[in-house]
């Protein structure tokens, strides 16, 4: 596999029309920091905009021009922070190059609609825009809990430990496969008593009729609020870049895992989705009711026998189909891709897992950064959770390409 490190704008991307099947990115936040092209501050970046209502008008061009790239049947998933509106902090306070980056840029001024001290409330503005103007479809809001969050030096509030995903799509039905990144059923809240079965509904399988058919074999749906640790990235000195806002790479795989295909068939052009092999949810269509009609089979009705049969041959995975009848026809790597590449977790991610990453980003620092990263033994195998580099065939390399 390979991963695709291209230099350019991500409002102008060089790919063709329904081409990238997932999109994963963290747009720059703005008034934040200054991102440097050969050590220094360039213009023309994302976030560097002078208010607010000029940053989500950008962002929204960008989201535009990848709904262009996107297929019908993909996914988004952008991540966006905030920011307070202050009347005497500037917004360029903590970059990497501060007096460089004050001079050059417009003086921050609170933004005259915006009470002091006041949210922006930046990713609702976005969301709100992305629906609105461009039509797409806000599927959830993902919460990213940090629990090694940054401290903040305030008294009056709570200190913020989260980040907000939104996945947004073209159509209303689109590639999932959310069986992969499945979760362990769990009833931490369970008590003895009534509020027991309460406590465990979120692990059952609801029909349309609004039936409960047992636990799903696989595990729970992930829920909406994902607890990943942030990791330190330490970038080698001969590169001489550094980035302050590294995904976790644990982070990215339940997105690339879930929302995008493990293969693309040559012959129907779908994306191959998992088959599980259900013997049969107890209570579900594939096990009679008992005699008395309740849901789960007593002992004396053969229940005995039934759990035994589950045990012997767990659920699972045991394949992918897509629309042909048969699938063996060949496949091709799904396309995932991030416009902001930054450090090419995104990339990374996708190349280990089998997909092709293309990682965007106008710097040249962060093009070597990120085919470093795609490359490195040590950065491949921390992706895939092994805990010793996995072997890299000859000839696969990470390509960066200098598109103007």
């Amino acid at each position: 596999m390979t991963a695709s490190i291209i230099r350019a704008d991500a409002r102008r991307l060089p790919l063709p029309d329904e081409s990238v099947d997932l999109i994963v990115t963290s747009p720059p936040y703005w008034g934040l920091r200054s991102y440097t092209d050969g050590g220094r501050h360039y213009d023309g970046q994302v976030g560097a905009e002078p208010t607010p209502q000029e940053y989500i008008a950008v962002l929204l061009d960008c989201t535009r021009e990848w709904a262009r790239v996107l297929k019908p049947s993909g996914s988004m998933f952008v991540l966006l922070g905030d920011k307070y509106a202050n009347r005497t902090r500037g917004a360029w306070r903590g970059s990497s190059d501060g007096y460089t980056w004050r001079a050059a840029s417009p003086r921050y001024v609170r933004p005259k609609d915006m009470p002091e001290k006041s949210l922006m409330l930046l990713p609702e503005r976005y969301r709100i825009g992305a629906v609105d103007d461009l039509g797409l479809i806000a599927r959830a809001v993902v919460i990213w809990d940090k629990p090694s969050a940054m401290p903040e030096s305030v008294t009056d509030r709570v200190r913020r430990s989260h980040e907000d995903w939104v996945h947004l799509t073209k159509e209303p039905y689109y590639f999932s496969a959310v069986d992969e990144i499945r979760k362990p059923h769990a009833a931490p809240r369970r008590r003895a008593g009534r509020s027991a079965f309460n406590a465990r509904n979120v692990n059952h399988v609801r029909t349309g009729t609004g039936d409960y058919h047992g636990q799903h074999p696989l595990g729970a749906l992930p829920g909406s609020v994902w607890e990943v640790a942030t990791q330190p990235l330490r970038v080698p000195e001969h590169l001489d870049t550094e980035h302050f806002a590294a995904f976790p790479p644990a982070l990215i795989q339940s997105i690339v895992l879930g929302w995008s295909p493990s293969g693309i068939c040559a012959a129907c052009g779908e994306g191959r989705r998992p088959v599980v092999d259900k013997p049969g949810l107890l209570g579900g269509d594939n096990n009679p009711d008992s005699r008395n009609g309740s849901r789960r089979r007593s002992t004396m009705d053969g229940g005995r026998d039934e759990w035994a049969a589950r045990i012997a041959k767990p659920d699972r995975i045991v394949g992918y189909a897509c629309a042909c009848p048969e699938s063996t026809a060949p496949t091709c790597p799904a396309v995932v891709l991030d416009p902001f590449g930054g450090t090419g977790t995104t990339a990374l991610v996708a190349d280990v897992y089998g997909r092709h990453g293309i990682s965007v980003d106008l710097s040249h620092d962060y093009g070597r950064l990120a085919r470093w990263r795609t490359t490195d033994p040590g950065e491949r195998a921390r992706a895939l959770g092994v805990p010793k580099p996995p072997p890299v065939p000859d000839g696969q390399d990470s390509l960066f390409e200098e598109i103007a």
